[in-house]
């Protein structure tokens, strides 16, 4: 890994990549808590915040299912700079109609709605631009990094947020991310990123969406990989809903015990990033290590349900975040190495399609359960669920083959 850190990051277009995505997922990050919080703040149900949620996750599947097939014959570099610069506007907007008008709601909603609408086209865009900026060989090295440099912004973006809040009017905190997308958008508008262009004969949305989809019909591994994430994504759809009720209503804790909570995930995050490249050529049987880390991860879920201590639940959020990249780096990884160059837009979109379409689900029952069977029986029997799925894949034979394939695909990106 010391051998590849130095040539990624002489490279213009990776560099690039990395911080324009930093600045953007620092916004991010502080512009997500400021809006919660606003909104709790503001009604008090939980209800409104999972309506917050649900503005965004039910118009970003629709975009998914309409726009992802048009991703590999649009120029992904234009892709992003379009996200970035269109999530700016919407923040600003967001920002002069509360300073005119405190009272009104509408502005944290519309905020929701941009976000939902941009970024399906946002994230499948920046993976699949990635093979075509770094060599084959140094995929799982540029995604771990790119990753870890990522929670760093979600570390900071969360803890900022938090400290705006608690000092100062929450609705300044959108100046900032309003900016930070700007930024980005700009620092990828003058990055040296260049596609290849191919010459693709013009098809329509459905034979491009099937010939995406058909990805995953010739190659299962990749549809099951979808599926584990959309258990989980399932989970955090519920307890998301909950997080600010569960800090400051059950742990007695302020916006700044919300902004560290939150940070306590991709803090571990990092950590895990760094650690994958390492310990991945020691673990050869890749199944047990991606499924594990899920394992891992639903049993988090279970001592959140239990823990009576604010810090206690920081550190089990840290240990979630660590476990949590085992997974996910391997699993793009694979996406990456199995998927035409061709085909890897679309493919990215559905595989997203099929990872969000249970979470606006889960969004919905956290805003109704919440506030009648209580914060810490969901977090109990969601840690439950997933730690069963995981433990299925583990055991089934058929999730053997995971490692086979893996340990093939990468002896055939070094040769």
């Amino acid at each position: 890994m010391f051998l590849t850190v130095p040539s990624l990051f002489r490279q213009p277009s990776y560099l690039y990549i990395l911080i324009g995505q930093l600045v953007s997922e620092l916004g991010a990050t502080l512009g997500t808590l400021a809006n919660s919080w606003l909104i709790y703040q503001a009604t008090g149900s939980y209800t409104a915040v999972g309506g917050l949620w649900l503005l965004y996750f039910l118009p970003s599947l629709a975009v998914q299912l309409i726009a992802g097939p048009y991703l590999d014959r649009w120029e992904k570099k234009r892709v992003l700079v379009f996200c970035q610069w269109t999530r700016s506007m919407a923040f600003c907007l967001s920002f002069l109609c509360l300073l005119l008008w405190p009272e009104v709601q509408w502005p944290f909603y519309l905020i929701s709605l941009i976000n939902g609408l941009i970024q399906p086209l946002y994230v499948p865009a920046s993976q699949s631009l990635l093979p075509s900026v770094v060599k084959k060989e140094q995929l799982l090295s540029a995604n771990s990094y790119l990753d870890a440099v990522l929670r760093m912004a979600m570390i900071c973006g969360p803890v900022l947020g938090g400290v705006i809040v608690a000092a100062l009017e929450g609705t300044w905190s959108l100046v900032l991310v309003a900016a930070g997308f700007a930024l980005s958008g700009l620092l990828l508008w003058k990055s040296p990123i260049h596609q290849e262009k191919k010459a693709e004969k013009s098809q329509s949305w459905v034979r491009m969406f099937l010939a995406g989809f058909r990805v995953f019909q010739e190659k299962p591994l990749l549809l099951w990989l979808g599926i584990f994430l959309a258990v989980v994504q399932f989970a955090v759809g519920i307890t998301i809903v909950l997080t600010i009720p569960f800090i400051v209503d059950e742990l007695h804790g302020s916006s700044l015990h919300v902004g560290i909570f939150q940070a306590g995930f991709p803090l571990g995050y990092l950590l895990g990033s760094l650690l994958v490249p390492y310990l991945s050529r020691y673990f050869r049987v890749k199944h047990v290590i991606m499924l594990g880390s899920i394992a891992l991860g639903g049993a988090t879920f279970i001592a959140l349900g239990v823990v009576q201590d604010l810090y206690l639940a920081i550190f089990i959020e840290v240990i979630a975040g660590i476990a949590a990249p085992f997974f996910h780096v391997h699993s793009t990884n694979l996406y990456q190495l199995s998927v035409p160059s061709d085909l890897m837009g679309r493919v990215f979109s559905v595989r997203l399609l099929i990872m969000r379409m249970t979470m606006p689900l889960g969004v919905w029952l956290g805003g109704q359960w919440g506030e009648t069977i209580g914060i810490r029986p969901i977090y109990i029997s969601m840690g439950c669920l997933i730690v069963a799925v995981a433990l299925l894949g583990i055991f089934l034979p058929y999730f053997r083959a995971l490692s086979q394939s893996h340990e093939t695909r990468l002896k055939e990106a070094q040769q």
